[in-house]
């Protein structure tokens, strides 16, 4: 990933920052927040993939377990921000 900012930005962001120190926990939880929702669920995607050894929606004639959606659950993160993720279902568990 390629990140492109200006010279003053990193001046601007500091200056800001000991203005008003609070703001930068805020910022720091945000951006948690948005990583966790960005990256979650797709890394139980992939979990429950590889556990069934098959994708989403794929049957295999002769079994009953697949994966079939998802469903929306709320996690605490070390008492720091809550995120919602939709985990995948696995009907058998």
């Amino acid at each position: 990933m390629k990140m492109k900012i200006t010279v003053a930005e990193p001046f601007e962001l500091i200056h800001e920052i000991r203005g008003q120190p609070e703001n930068l926990f805020e910022m720091i939880r945000e951006d948690v927040k948005q990583t966790v929702d960005r990256y979650m669920p797709e890394l139980m995607d992939v979990k429950l993939t590889g556990f069934l050894g098959r994708n989403r929606y794929e049957r295999i004639k002769g079994k009953r377990n697949h994966q079939n959606g998802s469903k929306l659950r709320k996690y605490t993160l070390k008492g720091m921000v809550v995120v919602s993720v939709n985990v995948p279902r696995d009907p058998q568990r």
